[in-house]
């Protein structure tokens, strides 16, 4: 009998290890999700710009002035997705909102101003390559970040689809703000004539469009159109970049952006 009790003690302790061992990999999983990996800065005073990406290229933090934050904590949502057609596959990686679809990223380059980083999705269809650089801060105008994704088509068929770039704004810490969206900007600005952070199209070779939602989590891949505000949206949404385009066999076709503050 007492050597029945102490197998049940130990099974019961190897259990409770075990289920506290996974509890903490999946927080290490959704930690390393929003983690600052590599952080850039430039500017001082008023103008002191900083923004930081992870180890996936989500950017996760971007401020200005110093303890200006533009992007919703908690659960930070920013990140790209990849949507191929007629297929409906979806790839993404949303930072704190999940991801899907994508292998383990490798570093390409890192230097003071820019990331390079590389994924490959899990059914080996597609290969993203993002370029994170950092605009200076200049007696002429804040500090950015620009953003290039080449997604290269591994196999021998063309493929059409969506390339999105998305953010949640919450200008100066505020989740209530002014979305609104132009043919190649899309923003959120904090009320009473404060802060705003904008994202806007530097690639005009396919077709684009700069999308304001009326939600602060992330669109569906392959329909990010559902949640796009007609007139302007005064509440917690976030924004958008969208590009349509066909990648031919083994080709790799690049798409840029710019988050700015505004």
């Amino acid at each position: 009998m007492k050597t029945k009790s102490l197998l049940f003690i130990v099974a019961l302790t190897l259990s409770s290890l075990a289920l506290a061992q996974d509890k903490q990999s999946a927080r290490s999983a959704a930690d390393s999700a929003t983690t600052c990996t590599y952080t850039f800065t430039s500017g001082v005073g008023k103008n002191a710009t900083q923004f930081c990406v992870t180890a996936n290229g989500n950017i996760t933090q971007f401020s200005r002035p110093a303890g200006v934050e533009y992007l919703a904590t908690g659960t930070i949502g920013e990140g790209y997705a990849v949507c191929e057609f007629p297929s409906f596959v979806s790839y993404y990686d949303w930072a704190g909102f999940g991801s899907s679809g994508w292998g383990p990223p490798t570093l390409v380059s890192s230097t003071a101003s820019a990331v390079k980083i590389s994924r490959i999705s899990t059914d080996g269809v597609f290969q993203l390559t993002q370029t994170i650089t950092a605009v200076k801060a200049t007696a002429k105008g804040p500090g950015a970040a620009t953003v290039s994704m080449a997604l290269k088509n591994l196999t021998g068929n063309g493929h059409l689809v969506h390339i999105i770039r998305y953010a949640d704004v919450n200008a100066n810490s505020t989740t209530s703000n002014d979305f609104d969206a132009t043919l190649d900007t899309s923003y959120g600005l904090q009320p009473s004539y404060s802060y705003g952070l904008g994202g806007t199209n530097n690639t005009f070779t396919f077709n684009w469009n700069a999308i304001a939602q009326n939600v602060p989590g992330p669109p569906d891949p392959c329909g990010p159109y559902n949640n796009q505000i007609s007139p302007p949206f005064v509440g917690d949404g976030s924004i958008m970049q969208i590009c349509l385009l066909t990648v031919p066999k083994l080709a790799t076709k690049t798409v840029a952006m710019t988050y700015k503050p505004i």
